[in-house]
């Protein structure tokens, strides 16, 4: 199986846009830490951060808030640089936000296109019953700092949802993966919910019916013009079928609703065709959705350490955790327990 010998070799290529990132070296000042020598140490420049649109590593940048954290000893440095960044920071993924026609349509396209600012992780919204949560998961393995990412990530989202919906606007509660801080009256005065730390998501939950809410910002032309340019920087970037269909997958693996003719039908071509692509490539459809499902797993297995099997399970979705743990043996010839033992960090 391919997904038994590499994990998706995007985790070498992954970026992230400078955007959210800008008020970095004010808050390492703030901290009392020159920016440049820290910056320098990982290859980095202070002209970098002028420009919301410079893409830097993935993976090198995650080294860089731990980097930042070591040298501030500040454990929530990245709900610092969260609080600070606004939804237009996102790039065209932020701007289409407001011209939506309501809450759920601004965050489906936010789904839709925000690997055009972060190639590292991808955005979920799950509706069970009067509740929605709004979460973000890294994919990629070997990622440092998860805890300042996921703080820096989360913050955005509810500043997202506050821009959407009114700045009084605050989430029903709040997971984080993190371990729960020295001090967690930022977190609280920030978030204004209930939080649980150790969570196995990152994500905000909120009531249901805030998805319809019709926003008075709504400007249809604008949205379909900002969709239209979307659609043609994933073009420009040169994202071959393998990579857009791995994107549809990391976005749908957790509804349940990952199958080759839906990848087919967002993909623009009749399940038949994707399926001799990916024949001629050397590939199936299940190939790929399991070259996925290792990166994820890994991922989850690595950077929340309290998420069982059977919550990965269902993360990726499987119905139970027993598919799950078998399939991770194929995959990695140990077992999910054993691998996390291997290979997650002190």
């Amino acid at each position: 199986m391919k997904a038994n010998c590499k994990s998706i070799p995007a985790k070498q290529t992954a970026t992230v846009r400078v955007g959210p990132m800008m008020s970095l070296p004010a808050v390492l000042h703030e901290q009392g830490c020159e920016p440049g020598p820290i910056l320098d140490s990982l290859g980095f420049t202070l002209s970098q951060f002028d420009d919301p649109d410079h893409e830097l590593p993935f993976i090198l940048t995650s080294r860089l808030f731990a980097r930042c954290v070591e040298a501030t000893a500040c454990k929530h440095f990245g709900l610092l640089i969260g609080m600070r960044a606004d939804p237009s920071s996102l790039g065209i993924a932020g701007f289409m936000l407001s011209t939506a026609h309501d809450v759920n349509a601004a965050l489906l396209s936010l789904r839709r296109h925000l690997d055009l600012h972060d190639q590292g992780g991808a955005v979920s919204i799950v509706t069970d019953g009067d509740l929605t949560s709004l979460s973000y998961a890294i994919h990629l393995s070997g990622v440092s700092a998860t805890d300042q990412i996921y703080d820096q990530s989360i913050a955005i989202a509810c500043k997202i949802m506050r821009g959407l919906c009114g700045e009084d606007w605050n989430p029903t509660k709040v997971l984080l993966s993190r371990p729960p801080p020295l001090n967690p009256a930022l977190y609280k005065n920030f978030f204004k919910a209930p939080i649980r730390f150790n969570a196995t998501e990152n994500a905000i939950v909120f009531p249901t019916r805030w998805l319809q809410l019709k926003l008075s910002s709504e400007d249809p032309f604008l949205f379909d013009y900002l969709e239209r340019k979307a659609d043609e920087l994933h073009l420009s970037q040169g994202k071959d079928l393998i990579n857009e269909l791995h994107r549809f997958v990391r976005n749908t693996l957790i509804t349940q609703k990952c199958t080759a003719s839906s990848a087919a039908q967002h993909l623009g071509i009749h399940e038949r065709t994707l399926n001799r692509r990916l024949q001629e490539q050397g590939t199936t459809f299940r190939d790929e959705v399991n070259e996925v499902r290792y990166a994820m797993a890994q991922s989850f297995l690595t950077n929340n350490s309290e998420a069982s099997n059977i919550e990965i399970a269902l993360a990726l979705g499987y119905t139970d955790a027993t598919t799950f743990i078998h399939a991770f043996k194929r995959w990695s010839g140990t077992s999910p327990a054993q691998w996390r033992g291997q290979n997650t960090r002190a």
